[in-house]
């Protein structure tokens, strides 16, 4: 089992790359970060285009198998970050929980290679298939949650963790208003501001830290047979309450859209998927806190395209006036059906 080491004893190279890109692993990267690893002769190689465009990946097939190399994204590759998901992920694997196991390097066996200051992950490939937004995939996803969340209850991190803080919603309101100022989309802005400050008296207060996936959207899983075959990208994991593991999910996998144009998007969420979610992770294991779930999915929602806008100007480089109206819609109508999803939470934990 590979070692998450202190930065200053993981696998380092310091010679600049001709060519490197910042969005694609170029193939003189690809074998450069190859050199740290013993994956046998490879047969082919290929751009894997999942997940963030700021981390590349490749698939390597090899004659000892099938890999996945992974570059960390600028922000969340500092080295005692990845060194703490890694030791978490080595934990729950460990534990039998459905992570792909982590390659270590040829000399130290380290979970990651460094790399002209960048940061180099290696992963055993699992088959697998997309999520095909039945309820059934959804249940399977909640337990898998569930699971997590009772692994992790006493486990703390051995290197320096992010930690979400309630703060982090006051961020949330500043950054619409830095939008709204800066003149792109500004009215979308402004409206959802005045959402978001409707739902916020009904967020959850303080509540009991562990660690968290803090990701957890059928993106980052990979199902076989109708159920989770591999739980991916650690990337984001830190310390908080289980609600907002619980919230991500429960909206993630809930989330209604027809085409491309988030304007056509409906308001509403798919009750099937939100009752199957939320029967597997179990209602009665989040107890007082259903009464600020639809809250904090609304919160979720906002802060997931807030973020990116108030960054860049734009949402995944297209213009962030229909993904603000969106969330909008989308939140506005979690705040006016909060009682009839927390019945239908309920409900669901009744069926189960």
């Amino acid at each position: 089992m590979p070692t998450p080491r202190h930065p200053s004893e993981a696998a380092s190279a310091g010679a600049a790359l001709p060519g490197q890109s910042r969005s694609v692993l170029a193939p003189g990267e690809l074998a450069s970060v190859c050199a740290f690893y013993e994956l046998g002769a490879v047969r082919s190689v290929y751009a894997f285009n999942r997940g963030s465009r700021q981390s590349p990946k490749a698939i390597l097939e090899t004659e000892r198998g099938k890999y996945l190399i992974k570059r960390r994204a600028r922000g969340r590759d500092d080295p005692p970050r990845v060194a703490s998901s890694h030791d978490l992920q080595l934990f729950l694997h460990a534990a039998g929980f459905p992570t792909p196991a982590i390659i270590g390097t040829r000399h130290g066996n380290n979970s990651m290679a460094q790399l002209d200051g960048r940061v180099y992950e290696v992963f055993a490939f699992v088959e697998g298939e997309a999520f095909d937004r039945t309820p059934g995939p959804c249940e399977d996803a909640g337990r898998q949650l569930a699971r997590l969340h009772a692994l992790v209850r006493d486990y703390r991190p051995r290197w320096p963790s992010p930690a979400w803080t309630p703060g982090q919603h006051d961020l949330v309101a500043t950054q619409l208003g830095e939008i709204a100022a800066r003149g792109v989309a500004s009215r979308d802005a402004r409206r959802l501001r005045e959402v978001f400050d409707r739902l916020r008296p009904a967020l959850a207060g303080s509540a009991e830290s562990q660690m968290l996936h803090a990701d957890w959207h059928p993106g980052n899983m990979v199902f076989r047979g109708g159920t989770v075959a591999a739980v991916l990208d650690f990337d984001g994991a830190r310390l908080g309450p289980v609600l907002l593991d619980i919230a991500s999910g429960s909206l993630q996998f809930s989330m209604t859209r027809v085409g491309v144009n988030p304007d056509d998007w409906p308001d509403g969420l798919d009750a099937h998927r939100f009752a199957a979610f939320l029967r597997g992770y179990g209602p009665e294991a989040i107890g007082a806190g259903l009464r600020s779930l639809p809250a904090m999915m609304g919160a979720a929602l906002v802060g997931e395209v807030v973020a990116p806008v108030a960054a860049t100007g734009t949402f995944a480089g297209r213009d962030p006036g229909p993904f603000l109206r969106m969330v909008c819609r989308k939140t506005a109508w979690l705040i006016e059906n909060a009682s009839k999803l927390e019945s239908l939470a309920k409900r669901s934990a009744r069926a189960g």
